[in-house]
C-alpha cells in the first residue's frame, strides 16, 4: 500500500466516523460511535504497517513532540485558570461546579498521562514489545471506561418508565425536563 492510499483511506474513515459519531449522538446511541472507534483505529494500525513508504522521519516526531508538549502546557494553563474562574462563581450558577471539577480532574489526568507516557519513553524502546505495551494501554483505557461508565451510570437517577420520570435511588436534582417517551 502507497502512503497516497493510506492517506485517504485514513481521510475517508474521518468522514464516516464524524457521520458515525454524529447519528449516534442525535439517536442517543453512544455504543455504536464507540465500537465504531475502536475498530477504526484498529484497522488503521494495521493498515500503517501494510504502508511500505516512510511515514515520518525523525524531524516529523521531533517537531510532533514540542507541538504536543506546548498544546498540553497551553491547554493545563487554560484549564486551570477557567476551573477557578467558574468554581469562584459557584454562587451564580451551581452547574459551574461540576464543570470546574470536570476541567480540573482532566487536566490533572492529562498532565498524569503525559508524565507517564514521557517516563516510559525515557526508560524503554517501543520495538521488541510495540504489541505487548500497545495491548497492554488499550486495556487500560477499557478499565478506565468500564470505571467511568460505573461511576456515572446512575444510581441517583430518574428513569423514563411508561411515560413518566420514575426516581432511582436519591437523585440530588429534579426529574428532566424533556418529555419522558
Amino acid at each position: 500500500m502507497t502512503l497516497k492510499q493510506f492517506q485517504v483511506i485514513k481521510l475517508v474513515t474521518v468522514i464516516a466516523l464524524a457521520a458515525i459519531f454524529g447519528q449516534g449522538i442525535v439517536r442517543e446511541n453512544y455504543l455504536i460511535p464507540l465500537v465504531a472507534l475502536v475498530i477504526a483505529v484498529l484497522v488503521l494500525f494495521y493498515l500503517r504497517s501494510k504502508v511500505k513508504e516512510v511515514i515520518a522521519d525523525e524531524r516529523d516526531w521531533q517537531t510532533g513532540g514540542k507541538a504536543a508538549s506546548i498544546a498540553i502546557q497551553i491547554y493545563a494553563w487554560f484549564a486551570v485558570i477557567l476551573m477557578l474562574i467558574l468554581y469562584a462563581q459557584r454562587n451564580l450558577n451551581p452547574s459551574y461546579l461540576p464543570i470546574a471539577a470536570t476541567l480540573a480532574y482532566s487536566t490533572c489526568f492529562l498532565m498524569l498521562l503525559y508524565a507517564l507516557i514521557f517516563r516510559y519513553y525515557q526508560k524503554f524502546s517501543l520495538s521488541d514489545k510495540k504489541i505487548f505495551y500497545l495491548i497492554a494501554i488499550i486495556i487500560v483505557i477499557i478499565v478506565v471506561a468500564v470505571f467511568g461508565l460505573r461511576l456515572f451510570s446512575g444510581e441517583d437517577d430518574w428513569i423514563c418508565q411508561d411515560g413518566r420520570w420514575i426516581e432511582h435511588g436519591h437523585p440530588s436534582f429534579p426529574a428532566p425536563d424533556k418529555e419522558c417517551k
